[in-house]
């Protein structure tokens, strides 16, 4: 009985700080109001603050909360990833119905992550930030905040206007529509065209459940690799009585992380996160769980001077290989990055990828976006401005109040609204005025300042076939007051490209 309600209170835990951290993501939306901050989980990650910092060359205090998790490893082992990490209580979710009854053993992998981890370091010590690309806890926020968000609203929609086309409750159906819309996106409907690379990452990690149980936990995670090297140092630890082992096996074939050796005494302390699964499923009771003297229990690292070397020329040759990058995004005069945005190599080297402004710029106008190569290979998934879906909203300057590393820095209203990010210019190719000489004031409407950076020019048109006169009124941009909102180029009546663009002329970073 003991043991059952020990497993508990473990799934209790585990369930509690899963359901938190989607919490901070529905904090993300407009009206920000948030009660617990939308940041919380990644400024506690000791990866982000760890790799982040160090390829920014900068210290923001708020990061020390990421020392209760960096240091918890010393007193309570590997425990964070067993109780606490939302993406491992995601694994364990799914583990139920992907994961096969019987596995191989994956213990040759296991070094991988370290090599990783160390990777991951070694870029940041040559100021490239890679933390993103494999850090758990980044990788799940912009899992559930944008494809997790839209695919469960396109979901509900459907099946609610189902019920609304057959007639059943449709008042309510229509207040619960109004509800979960105003709530989730009350601006308008998601719309996210980088939704495939995103998806297909948590899809993989939580498939890779077919090859091993918690595959990614045990073999690929960095964060659980520096939690490991930590937790060999912990006191505590998973303990046998031998006089009571009858060596039945069952506690190697329950271990989801493989770190119960083959004498079924001695435990991996890097690898057990004390999940308490094997003191449960002991018929022996044999299995306990004490502190004693850390020096009598350390076990030597995963990564052979070879992976070392390896480690190091990778983060070497891979750096190179970014520098030599033909997509500049710095060179790229569409590239719109939001405002408050760090200088370029700045901005690379803080933004993490978890797509948090992108979430909370979709509840207000959608004008963030998840790059693609349009940005380069280093600039893979960081947010840009894509005007012909959304505009940067004039009363808004929300992505910078919820960037966790501040590579979009908060602004005062006031200060973002007078902000430059670009200059619009018109495409006198496309622009109706200038191409069919015909009256078009969609932009100059449009344009939110209150002294208007688009202003018209009347001017006299005589039609060359018919000789009819009439008066057109030619749009014009005053450049110093344009701030490159693309609410113009968004609002533009034509299909396609539009008549009015923005570009990065005259932007304004950090």
């Amino acid at each position: 009985m003991k043991k059952n309600r020990s497993i508990t209170i473990r799934r209790s835990i585990q369930i509690i700080f899963l359901a938190l951290f989607v919490l901070t993501v529905l904090q993300a939306t407009y009206p920000f109001r948030p009660w617990i901050p939308p940041e919380l989980f990644l400024w506690a990650n000791p990866l982000t603050a760890l790799v982040t910092q160090l390829a920014g060359r900068f210290f923001d205090p708020i990061f020390l909360i990421a020392l209760l998790a960096l240091l918890s490893p010393f007193v309570f082992g590997r425990a964070f990833c067993g109780w606490i990490c939302p993406l491992g209580t995601t694994i364990d979710i799914s583990d139920r119905y992907i994961a096969k009854k019987k596995y191989p053993s994956t213990r040759k992998y296991r070094p991988i992550k370290t090599i990783i981890l160390f990777t991951m370091i070694l870029f940041a010590v040559f100021g490239i930030q890679l933390s993103w690309l494999m850090d758990p806890l980044p990788i799940l926020w912009r899992s559930i905040g944008i494809p997790g968000m839209a695919f469960f609203f396109l979901l509900s929609d459907t099946v609610l206007n189902g019920f609304y086309n057959a007639g059943i409750f449709p008042d309510t159906v229509l207040n619960i529509q109004d509800n979960i819309s105003a709530y989730l996106f009350p601006v308008s409907t998601p719309r996210f065209p980088m939704l495939l690379l995103p998806f297909m990452t948590i899809l993989g990690i939580l498939l890779l459940s077919r090859i091993s149980r918690r595959f990614w936990c045990r073999n690929l995670c960095p964060l659980g690799a520096l939690l490991g090297l930590l937790s060999k140092f912990s006191p505590l630890q998973r303990a046998v009585k031998e006089e009571s082992c009858t060596s039945c096996s069952v506690c190697l074939k329950k271990c989801k992380m493989d770190a119960i050796e083959d004498d079924f005494y001695s435990t991996e302390k890097s690898e057990c996160i004390f999940c308490l699964n094997c003191g449960k499923d002991c018929p022996a009771d044999a299995i306990t769980y004490k502190f004693q003297s850390p020096k009598t229990m350390r076990s030597s690292t995963d990564l052979t001077r070879r992976s070392f070397i390896g480690a190091g020329a990778t983060a070497l040759f891979g750096s190179g290989l970014f520098s030599l990058n033909a997509l500049n995004p710095s060179k790229t005069d569409r590239c719109i990055r939001p405002p408050g945005s760090l200088h370029e190599d700045d901005f690379m080297e803080r933004c993490i990828r978890c797509g948090e402004c992108v979430r909370i710029c979709a509840t207000s106008g959608g004008c963030l976006q998840m790059s693609f190569l349009e940005t380069g290979l280093e600039g893979l998934m960081t947010p840009i401005s894509k005007y012909r879906i959304g505009y940067c909203e004039y009363n808004c300057n929300l992505c910078g109040q919820i960037c966790p590393t501040k590579a979009i820095q908060p602004l005062d209203l006031k200060e973002k609204q007078k902000l430059k990010v670009g200059i619009a210019l018109f495409l006198k190719d496309r622009c109706i005025p200038f191409r069919l000489h015909e009256n078009c004031i969609v932009c100059e409407e449009h344009c939110p300042l209150p002294e208007k950076a688009i202003k018209l020019e009347e001017k006299e048109f005589t039609d060359p076939e018919t000789g009819e006169i009439r008066m057109v009124s030619y749009p014009y941009i005053e450049p110093d007051l344009c701030t490159g909102c693309g609410i113009c180029e968004n609002k533009c009546p034509l299909e396609g490209e539009a008549g009015i663009i923005v570009t990065r002329e005259g932007e304004e970073r950090f």
